[in-house]
């Protein structure tokens, strides 16, 4: 009995010792908490009079159910839009999230394969990320698993309860609801139930699922239209056989400290049950052992799979936050191992190991406290109205690249009343830009915009008072000529004047045909189809590495009076056998604001973006004019430059 009671204890003591760790984490700093663009697009989509209204709208503009909406719009109604009133309700369910994965780890398999689950699912940054983001991924996650709490009482325990039979059916229609993958693995318990429920109760079992499916049934028309009527979710991209490979690092923070520390804590389980196991299955449980390991590993792998089918087939719709729901079941398959033994001393040490290793990592490799809160609208619209309390707003031209409406909620918090040009979808056409830009104020501020009016705006104003870097978006302040404070952003570059040879080994040119006019302006002239050209290693072009922008600047005019300028300036990035995997031209009149004069025009490869430059095979580069009118052109600035890119953009799912 006294080895019970201390058992009981310990595990007593861990389940605390996660929640407050839990807790600890996914609170980190309440005065840094900010939306993010998602979360504005919730606030945005409830912000309606009536119910009806914010249906209507998530129907006609959204791809996601209504249910997660709804709830916070009658949360809303009840405590206001402020970021601390929407996040709420998200991190309580995320505690309550972590109690769940130990219950059902603990029903399962054992207290010791619940609490070692638990512990990951509190230190994890998956899990911590979509804590108190006001989406579906943490609701879906709570109802989930409390639908599988319930249905592991019906089917596993063989228990009758009326309240396990009301959960089942409320949570998973709740679930539905709430996410269309959340309903996907609704779908997926579902019909394992059906296999493993016993054979007296199968019936009401089934009954049971067309309940859920009733109550599911007045979405159906919003449904049926979303698929009918969906945009294609093209911006996500279709996923590569990579995002697995990625995403199972991403899920132990790309730490091979982390990745030793869960298989080794897996392996001393499996160990501990060989040498040690004393532990039977319980005698009201029905599956065997080995069934349910079959089902947790089902479980995770299905809802990845038939997402990855459905992107590569049809539309592209799989995202790493989709996989949320399936996630405390692969870890429950990892520590399964620990079903047959409660070691104690072997289980502290493994729970506090994976707590101090996750955090650890979290903090410093995953750098999560760093950049969890680095989203634009809340810093573009600070940042913006602190420099105008300084400078007179005739002497400031801002053009953001986020969404105004969503950057309205922040000028109202911040009583910040400034009007910005906007470009946002569309961006801003590029002769606009460079129209704005000549008015010459003598500060610009820029958030979110194209990397190709990005790097105008860096050679028109060259001096930085500020620099901004968050998950996805750059933000600067700049201006026209140095001041107090100011700096430059460092680039390396080089051009087809002899006199600055920085990169002649890579480019072709013929001496002779450089010429210069009655004020001495030196250009090169030519009429064929293929002008200069560089062309060399895109290693020894970034020898620190790929996480850069490559820019291509051409200074060009057509050398006959009567015809407009043609034609188009082209990067191209090849492989050793000189195949072309990436082709980028920027045609005349896409920048051209007066097609008879010298013309400006701008290039710029976000490494990043680019699939092929994603690979660590050897690449090389290749940057020219392409004169397909055949025209007499005159070619007076070639650059091409380089610069680091934002070091943290992406890093919510990629590695550092």
């Amino acid at each position: 009995m006294a080895g019970d009671s201390n058992r009981s204890l310990t595990i007593t003591g861990l389940v605390l010792l996660c929640l407050v760790v839990g807790f600890g984490l996914r609170l980190g700093n309440p005065a840094d908490w900010s939306f993010i663009n998602d979360e504005l697009s919730t606030w945005h989509k409830v912000s309606y009079d009536h119910l009806g209204a914010v249906i209507d709208n998530i129907k006609a503009v959204d791809s996601h159910p209504v249910g997660m909406y709804v709830g916070v719009y009658f949360w809303t109604q009840l405590f206001g839009t402020s970021e601390w009133a929407i996040k709420l309700p998200f991190f309580l369910l995320s505690l309550a999230s972590l109690w769940l994965v130990f219950r059902i780890g603990r029903l399962w398999f054992a207290q010791s394969v619940g609490v070692l689950a638990m512990a990951c699912w509190a230190s994890l940054q998956f899990p911590i990320w979509w804590s108190h983001i006001a989406r579906q991924y943490q609701s879906g996650s709570f109802l989930t698993l409390a639908m599988v709490y319930c249905w592991t009482q019906l089917v596993l325990y063989r228990r009758g309860e009326r309240r396990f039979w009301v959960g089942w059916v409320l949570f998973g229609a709740a679930a539905c609801y709430n996410h269309y993958f959340s309903a996907l693995f609704a779908g997926i318990v579902g019909l394992t139930g059906i296999v493993l429920m016993d054979a007296k109760r199968r019936l009401w079992y089934l009954l049971s699922g067309v309940l859920m499916l009733g109550l599911f049934a007045p979405h159906l028309p919003i449904t049926l239209y979303q698929a009918q009527n969906a945009d294609g979710h093209l911006w996500y991209g279709v996923p590569t056989s990579a995002f697995f490979s990625q995403h199972a690092q991403y899920l132990f923070h790309y730490s091979l400290w982390v990745m030793t520390t869960v298989a080794g804590t897996a392996l001393l389980g499996l160990l501990l049950s060989w040498m040690y196991g004393t532990i039977t299955q319980p005698a009201d449980r029905a599956p065997s052992l080995k069934t349910l390991r079959v089902v947790a590993g089902l479980w995770f792998v299905l809802p990845g799979l038939l997402g990855y089918w459905y992107s590569v087939t049809y539309s592209p719709i799989l995202r790493p936050s989709h996989l949320l729901f399936s996630f405390p079941y692969g870890l429950l398959l990892i520590f399964s191992g620990w079903s047959q033994t409660e070691h104690r001393a072997s289980l502290v040490g493994a729970v506090l190991l994976l707590l101090g290793i996750n955090t650890w990592t979290l903090v410093h490799h995953r750098r999560h406290f760093e950049v969890v809160h680095t989203h634009p609208y809340e810093h573009f619209v600070q940042e913006t109205q602190a420099f105008l309390t300084e400078h007179p707003t005739e002497e400031v031209t801002i053009v953001l690249g986020e969404n105004p409406d969503y950057l309205q909620y922040y000028k109202a918090a911040y009583q910040a009343p400034f009007e910005h040009q906007v470009s946002f979808k569309p961006d801003l056409p590029f002769p606009t830009f460079k129209q704005l830009l000549e008015e010459a104020k003598p500060y610009l501020i820029i958030g979110s915009l194209p990397p190709a009016h990005v790097q105008y705006a860096l050679q028109a104003y060259p001096h930085v008072l500020k620099h901004k870097k968050g998950i996805n978006y750059d933000y600067y302040i700049l201006a026209k000529t140095a001041v107090t404070g100011s700096w430059t952003i460092e680039r390396t570059c080089g051009e087809t004047i002899p006199e600055q040879p920085s990169f002649q080994t890579a480019w072709s040119i013929e001496a002779h045909r450089w010429k210069q006019d009655s004020l001495g302006q030196r250009y090169y002239e030519w009429a064929e189809e293929w002008g200069p050209k560089y062309e060399g290693s895109l290693e020894e072009l970034l020898p620190e590495g790929r996480h850069a922008f490559v820019e291509v600047h051409a200074r060009v005019r057509s050398g006959t009076d009567s015809l407009p300028l043609a034609g188009t300036l082209v990067v191209e990035l090849l492989n050793e056998q000189d195949s072309s995997l990436l082709w980028r031209g920027v045609n005349v009149p896409e920048q051209a604001t007066d097609a008879k004069g010298w013309q400006d025009l701008y290039l710029s490869l976000r490494l990043v973006h680019e699939e092929a430059a994603r690979h660590s095979a050897p690449l090389n580069i290749r940057a020219f004019f392409w004169n397909r009118e055949k025209q007499v052109l005159q070619l007076a600035r070639f650059d091409l430059c380089t610069r680091p890119d934002n070091p943290i953009l992406y890093k919510d799912t990629q590695p550092f």
